[in-house]
């Protein structure tokens, strides 16, 4: 198989039939539930949203991986902004010293980080989720100007 039939094969995959709406939708969501400040949650969100939605499982799980290194950066951040949400005195946890604790136990680090948990949950949820609904509609926006321009509807791809 040549380099040419291999791109066209992955390529064909990305696309499965969606509408550009709908790739967009996958890449924001995608985005959205990579950066989630609880490790080792994503893929299994993103695969049932991606049934649920009918959206593009490959491109979320590529983008998941693409991800990563921006999840583990705002772990802390997430945190931070939670307890400040909440008006709860800052933690000490390092990026690192959570990274450990998940990948010695999952369970574990659940119980014993719980707390710190939740508020990187929050501060994920009043900080990403308001950007990543914006960048949607900003996106939408644009795409639609695009097939305006282009002569095209919001047809499959």
């Amino acid at each position: 198989m040549n380099a040419i039939a291999i791109k066209t094969k992955i390529i064909a995959l990305f696309k499965q039939g969606l509408t550009p709406t709908e790739i967009i939708q996958s890449i924001i969501v995608s985005a959205l539930v990579s950066i989630i400040p609880i490790l080792g949650v994503s893929t299994l969100l993103l695969t049932v949203l991606s049934l649920r939605r009918k959206l593009n499982l490959p491109i979320m799980i590529a983008q998941s991986y693409i991800m990563w290194p921006v999840q583990i950066l705002m772990i802390i951040p997430f945190i931070n902004i939670g307890e400040s949400i909440f008006s709860i005195p800052k933690t000490n946890h390092t990026a690192s010293e959570i990274i450990a604790s998940f990948q010695d136990s999952f369970f574990n680090t659940i119980s014993r980080l719980s707390f710190e948990l939740l508020c990187g949950f929050g501060g994920w949820f009043f900080t990403a989720v308001p950007i990543a609904l914006g960048t949607y509609f900003i996106s939408i926006v644009i795409l639609k100007i695009v097939l305006r321009i282009l002569g095209r509807n919001n047809q499959k791809v």
